[in-house]
């Protein structure tokens, strides 16, 4: 059974890590892997404890992830409408770039970003200027929350693999 729940942990691991660049839900396939290996091994590894800690990096990614959106935008002028459109334009940008796989939702997420923050700044100030500031900002915010999560993926899988190991 160790075995088993190893390579399962190591696919959600693996896959998570991967997921990071791609969707908002990188981080917790990695947290959903650990759950299925600490059962798996009957918390003999991986206790309450461990998991509490696991539970806490992932809350701080997810939260990381709007809070960089919010920053890079808000850094570069956008209004919070702006940054409204942003995180919202980034969602139906993955979701509508999800037919075309991997590569379609990470434009998709990144086009959305730009396009939501863009247009509201565009149709309430009315300068394109400042409109594509807006734009780019979140996207500089999405690569700041990838970047923290890809901080918080290895030490996740890291303080697993210090337990296993």
């Amino acid at each position: 059974m160790k075995i088993l729940a190893f390579i399962i942990l190591c696919l959600f691991s693996i896959t998570g890590f991967a997921a990071i660049f791609f969707t908002t839900f990188g981080t917790l396939i990695i947290f959903i892997g650990i759950i299925i290996y600490a059962l798996l091994t009957k918390f003999a590894v991986i206790g309450t404890n461990t998991l509490a800690i696991i539970l806490i990096l992932y809350i701080l990614g997810e939260a990381a992830e709007n809070v960089f959106v919010i920053l890079g935008a808000k850094r570069f002028g956008a209004s919070n409408a702006a940054v409204a459109g942003a995180i919202i334009g980034g969602i139906v940008g993955a979701i509508a770039g999800a037919p075309l796989l991997g590569v379609g939702i990470i434009l998709g997420t990144f086009l959305g970003i730009f396009l939501g923050g863009f247009l509201v700044e565009l149709f309430i100030l009315g300068d394109v200027a400042k409109a594509i500031k807006a734009g780019a900002g979140g996207i500089f915010g999405r690569i700041g929350s990838i970047a923290v999560k890809v901080v918080i993926a290895i030490v996740m899988i890291g303080l697993v693999m210090v337990r296993i190991f």
